[in-house]
């Protein structure tokens, strides 16, 4: 079975969670990979194209959930964006302390991220 592709959302203040839950992926093996949003500097329209584009190739998407995310902009962007597009979402928790789900999920769920929680939506896709 060929891997599933995860688009990864999160606030760009929260990159630090980011390069953390790309490490442990990429220790966790072959199964699925992950892309994010492309940090090129391009114009706002163009930009959001692109992530789109991104999605849309995917298999689902993990947005990353903290403190952050309520004031990110691009963030809550790329979530709806995943629910327009009709992808599977799933939420991870990143702070024990900030637990506010947003609106622009819908009715996706939020999950403490862990490894089970995210290979079982892993192997739902």
């Amino acid at each position: 079975m060929a891997p599933k592709t995860v688009f990864l959302a999160f606030a760009e203040q929260d990159e630090l969670f980011r390069d953390l839950f790309t490490t442990q992926w990429a220790r966790a093996g072959d199964q699925a990979r992950v892309l994010d949003a492309l940090g090129d500097g391009t114009r706002p329209g163009e930009w959001k194209r692109h992530v789109r584009e991104r999605i849309r190739g995917c298999d689902g998407v993990i947005a990353l959930i903290g403190g952050s995310t309520p004031a990110s902009a691009a963030a809550l962007w790329q979530i709806r964006c995943a629910v327009d597009e009709g992808k599977p979402l799933l939420g991870l928790w990143v702070e024990t302390e900030h637990r506010s789900k947003p609106a622009e999920m819908g009715p996706a769920r939020c999950e403490s991220w862990t490894w089970e929680n995210i290979g079982d939506f892993i192997d739902r896709l």
